[in-house]
């Protein structure tokens, strides 16, 4: 069994067959798998949730949905007995998302595969599966710099798994974002400065959100700058190259990173980029069950 917390003990040629595995099921490929799975979500998901569910279901797996009221850490369990209970149970894998940092306390566990659907700022391997396999369809995954990322960076976790996996498979990662957004640690970026050197670079676009719940000192920033500077427009798109590509890990705030007539823009794919969302979770179960 393997974990898939983030990309720190995959090389590169299992990761992009986790990445083809998700093409091949979102071009009808079936897979079967056998076990039992633990999904438990300690903050509110949509997508995310409802995917790696759906994704369970399609494999045969026997599905179990623990919410975080109903576990027994709320009784004062520690993590350490709450994941040996789920192995002795006979579990063998757990799908987790918490606002929590703490990828190492559960990257020691043995005979039992944990995937991150999401950890605070740091995580969400799954998310930046699909994302690259949307790129990989439209034949984007090309040149020094395939993906830019804009907007709220610094408190991103699909930016932090996806700057890993496009680093680990041999790109740098695109940012243009104010200051105020840009993380600490640019090491195996490209900062962008306007967004003339963005359209020019003819690289994709991922687009974030401002995510008001993890920034205490968010009253310092003018938002509306942002919205000025570098909310995505139509007016930009109408400059971009008929390929252009735009995706967005989702929930958006039109008004704020996009604007409205920008969310209905062709060139705006974040319908078929949720089309692998239930592909890359099959694949990312398959990864944690040892089958890839």
């Amino acid at each position: 069994m393997n974990h898939l917390l983030d990309f720190s003990d995959i090389d590169r040629d299992v990761a992009l067959k986790i990445i083809e595995t998700t093409l091949k099921v979102r071009d009808g490929d079936q897979y079967e798998a056998k076990g039992h799975s633990v999904i438990k979500f300690e903050e509110p998901s949509t997508r995310t949730k409802v995917s790696f569910t759906i994704a369970a279901q399609k494999l045969g797996l026997d599905l179990i949905l623990l919410e975080d009221q109903t576990s027994s850490q709320k009784k004062g369990e520690s993590l350490d007995h709450e994941i040996q209970t789920l192995i002795s149970l006979g579990v063998e894998s757990l799908v987790i998302r918490t606002k929590e940092d703490n990828l190492d306390d559960y990257r020691r566990f043995e005979n039992i595969s944990i995937i991150s659907a999401g950890f605070g700022s740091t995580s969400h391997p799954t998310q930046s599966i699909l994302d690259i396999a949307t790129l990989m369809k439209y034949e984007k995954l090309n040149g020094d710099v395939p993906l830019i990322f804009i907007g709220d960076i610094k408190h991103s976790r699909v930016y932090s798994s996806t700057k890993e996996l496009l680093n680990l498979l041999g790109f740098q990662v695109g940012i243009f974002a104010p200051d105020f957004f840009i993380p600490e640690d640019t090491s195996g970026c490209h900062i962008f400065s306007t967004w003339d050197d963005v359209i020019d670079s003819n690289s994709s676009i991922n687009l974030l959100r401002v995510q008001k719940e993890r920034i205490d000192n968010i009253d310092d920033y003018d938002l509306n700058d942002y919205i000025h500077s570098f909310q995505l427009t139509n007016q930009i798109l109408d400059k971009t190259a008929s390929d252009f590509l735009a995706i967005h890990p989702m929930p958006m705030n039109i008004g704020v990173e996009i604007s409205k007539e920008a969310s209905e823009n062709s060139k705006f794919k974040y319908i078929e980029q949720l089309s692998f969302g239930v592909p890359s979770r099959i694949a990312s179960y398959l990864y944690g069950l040892g089958e890839i």
